[in-house]
């Protein structure tokens, strides 16, 4: 069962105003953090907290005391009388034999779209494999993201069910999708939500209160994906506040849109090792996969292929057509394979399948897809259009060659980020110097958030460790902990001592077996 703070009618605070009172006014004395000089971080706001001692159980039939915390923080800082918005958070205390002086390890998850630690640590086992390890270095701070799950959720309605020829129909499927996202957006604004409130700047600040009330002087950070953007506009906004940084799969803060030509490097290289597999090399067409695939796009683009699927609806056998862009938007999709390697060696499978000719479950995916488009809530459109992309950036991505394979990477976020109201502008996406000592982490299979990213960045932390994952997804930093021998010591001893002489600057992941 996930654990929510219900919201009021007003949605302006995700604690009614009379609970609230009743428990700070009876927590407030448990809750020592409350009486921490503002001065041990930057002054970040005016809001209180809340803990809550639970317990959790663990595999050995043991049980494992920690803290559950709500941090009633403005919605907008910049803008008074906004409202405010309870951000949940969760803290585990050191092990007794950990240096009492080290950083407490703030962990920021990725998404956007994080829910919330609640309902993970439900499952057996999720401490002792994620967050264990950490409590024998330091204290463990996960908040949550505003706007996501237990930190004031802001769902938004699905789109309206879509007939078959509908879906195949862009256009209508586009203003079915504009539609909805407009209902969304309307739907909060009128129960008196300032949506622009949620943002990465808005959540590093976030953090940077929590660590104030729990009376920490610094942290150090944790962050992959979304977690290193937030991280990002953390070393940028509190700097004060970071004793030291890991961040991994790499998200500047210009980074939202993924650079085609970025995103095909890595397929080109998680292709070339299936290919050289002796489980694959026999099947593997003349110029190899991507260029089989390549020429197949082009065959589209010039005559649609006609594909035999059974109706989602009805069952019986339809034929839709499959042009170039759907095929570029099957490849996109195919992606999901490539994440991480654990899923990588279906990904060359779903590839020659169509390649040889059988579009057969390409195509019933597709339509699949098309009749049940993701529409996310409004807090992650507000997230990921508010970090946006800038002007520079989007010339580069639109004058990029792999967008003919790929397609143009940027469509889906641009096709919402119409109806919302969030850019946090130019500014915010410029390139920042840090001092605050970091250790980068990046996969060079990683399609989520490219290699290119890393190099790009790297030239802006003054003191930093980089780490280079050969064959690392966009779980490299956990591939590397649990698959090469001595890194997860290396990596304890940074985080226990700011020490980077035994982390290497290069890893080697073993091969995947693919089949």
């Amino acid at each position: 069962m996930r654990r929510t703070v219900p919201c009021p009618e007003n949605r302006r605070s995700c604690l009614p105003s009379g609970l609230a009172a009743v428990l700070l006014a009876s927590l407030l004395g448990a809750c020592s953090a409350s009486s921490v000089a503002p001065d041990h971080v930057d002054d970040v706001g005016s809001g209180s907290v809340v803990l809550f001692d639970e317990t959790l159980a663990l595999e050995d039939g043991g049980t494992l005391s920690y803290q559950r915390g709500i941090a009633t923080v403005p919605l907008r800082r910049d803008r008074p009388g906004s409202g405010t918005v309870e951000v949940e958070f969760f803290r585990f205390r050191r092990a007794a034999e950990a240096a009492p002086d080290t950083p407490p390890i703030v962990i920021l998850h990725g998404g956007p779209g994080f829910e919330g630690l609640g309902p993970r640590l439900e499952r057996p086992g999720y401490f002792e494999a994620r967050l264990a390890r950490y409590t024998q270095i330091a204290d463990v701070v996960v908040p949550g993201q505003r706007g996501f799950g237990s930190s004031g959720a802001t769902p938004c309605e699905p789109v309206r069910e879509l007939s078959v020829e509908e879906a195949l129909e862009p256009a209508v499927r586009q203003r079915a999708i504009s539609e909805a996202t407009a209902r969304c957006r309307d739907r909060w604004r009128s129960d008196g939500l300032d949506l622009v409130g949620f943002n990465v700047v808005e959540a590093s600040a976030d953090v940077a209160e929590i660590a104030r009330h729990l009376g920490y002087r610094q942290i150090q950070l944790r962050g992959t994906s979304f977690g290193s953007h937030w991280g990002l506009a953390i070393l940028r906004d509190h700097p004060k506040l970071v004793a030291r940084a890991t961040l991994a799969g790499l998200e500047g803060p210009d980074h939202t849109y993924d650079r085609p030509g970025g995103v095909l490097a890595a397929l080109e290289q998680i292709a070339a090792a299936a290919e050289a597999s002796p489980a694959l090399a026999p099947r593997i067409p003349d110029g190899g996969l991507l260029a089989a695939y390549s020429r197949l796009v082009e065959r589209a683009d010039l005559e649609p292929i006609a594909v035999e699927v059974d109706h989602p609806q009805t069952g019986d056998a339809m034929t839709i057509p499959l042009d170039g862009d759907a095929l570029r938007h099957i490849l996109h999709g195919t992606r999901r394979f490539t994440s991480f390697r654990f899923r990588m060696p279906q990904w060359p499978v779903s590839l020659l399948e169509m390649v040889e000719g059988d579009l057969r479950a390409a195509g019933a995916s597709h339509v699949w897809n098309l009749l049940d488009p993701e529409l996310e809530n409004a807090a992650y459109y507000q997230y990921d259009c508010g970090s946006g992309i800038s002007a520079a950036r989007r010339k580069r991505l639109q004058a990029d060659p792999a967008v003919g394979l790929l397609g143009p990477t940027w469509r889906r976020l641009d096709g919402f980020c119409e109806a919302w109201d969030a850019d946090l502008g130019e500014g915010f996406r410029e390139p920042f110097r840090t001092a605050v000592p970091t250790v980068l982490v990046q996969g060079t299979w990683d399609t989520s958030t490219p290699f290119e990213n890393a190099v790009e960045l790297r030239p802006f932390f003054a003191d930093h460790h980089f780490v280079q994952v050969e064959g690392g997804s966009h779980g490299a930093l956990r591939e590397a902990i649990e698959e090469v021998p001595g890194f997860r010591e290396a990596m304890d001893r940074w985080l226990a001592t700011g020490e980077v002489e035994q982390l290497p600057g290069r890893v080697e992941l073993p091969p995947v077996e693919w089949r």
